[in-house]
């Protein structure tokens, strides 16, 4: 009966996760409708929906957990957890980025218009959001439930991708303090359609990402992970908002500089290449008992 519980918690916490998805939605287009009135209440609307997204990644990651507990996989949980993970880290985000930028720059002197400015935030919001869906329809053909086969990504997983976007927004709307934005606000506002692009294109890509939440939970682990986890503990509290995107920035970067390491500092030689190593684990996808975080 314990378990079964424990199973029932695992499939709530993936619906809850695409609750907070849609009250992210609701809360960017609530902001929208108070930017006329207060410019500090859209700034609080704005850093409360990107925080909802981050909540969904708690849950996302949490759900596995649970699932893996009860020791319950199904092809179902699977698509229910993709589902809603296109709800909270392919439609939120994209809507919550499309809607600042246009915001942000509409009543701002621009050569070309606003017009094209809403153009372009349309268009890579639309870039972006494909991306995280063709990312998580590839993980529902390739997923597969081993263990052994969840130590690693192809492809930027959505949740990091949705937290590197969404915690650039955040640091914007701390730092847009007036209604007509700064020359820093500007900028960022500028980099927002780029920064969903790229990692539109990282999710899409065949690069492979750690998976950290397995790395250091999974087996016995040494001293120093605990001593690299306390540091990274202590580094959030102090810088707060501010590490949310240096870390997953840190993240999405990680992939394609450790492919160049590879490609360009692997063994070479006849030597090397006489010595066949260990054969690679598959890598494949997450599901709700192997999580994408």
């Amino acid at each position: 009966m314990r378990i079964r519980r424990v199973s029932i918690l695992a499939s709530l916490c993936t619906l809850a996760n695409a609750v907070c998805g849609f009250a992210a939605i609701t809360l960017t287009a609530k902001a929208l409708l108070a930017s006329d009135v207060a410019h500090a209440t859209f700034q609080t609307q704005i850093r409360l929906a990107g925080s909802f997204i981050i909540l969904a990644m708690v849950l996302d990651a949490l759900d596995g957990r649970l699932a893996r507990f009860a020791r319950v996989t199904s092809d179902f949980g699977g698509q229910l957890d993709s589902l809603c993970d296109a709800v909270s880290f392919g439609v939120a985000p994209a809507f919550l980025m499309n809607r600042v930028v246009v915001e942000g720059l509409q009543d701002v002197d621009l050569p070309f218009g606003a017009g094209r400015v809403l153009w372009l935030a349309w268009v890579c919001g639309a870039v972006y959001l494909g991306c995280a869906l063709i990312r998580l329809a590839r993980f529902n053909v390739e997923n597969v439930h081993d263990e052994e086969a969840h130590l690693s990504f192809r492809g930027l997983p959505s949740p990091p991708a949705a937290g590197a976007l969404v915690s650039l927004i955040i640091v914007l709307a701390g730092c847009w303090s007036q209604v007509q934005p700064d020359r820093t606000a500007c900028a960022m506002l500028w980099a927002l359609p780029v920064v969903a692009v790229v990692l539109g294109l990282l999710m899409v890509s065949r690069v492979r990402y750690s998976h950290l939440l397995n790395q250091f939970l999974r087996g016995r682990r040494p001293l120093s992970h605990l001593v690299l986890l306390l540091l990274a503990i202590a580094l959030a509290f102090l810088l707060r908002e501010v590490m949310l995107p240096v870390g997953f920035g840190a993240y999405a970067l990680s992939g394609p500089v450790m492919h160049a390491y590879r490609r360009l500092g692997g063994p070479r030689g006849p030597k090397a290449a006489e010595r066949p190593g260990p054969a690679a684990p598959p890598v494949a996808e997450s599901s709700p008992q192997h999580k994408e975080t």
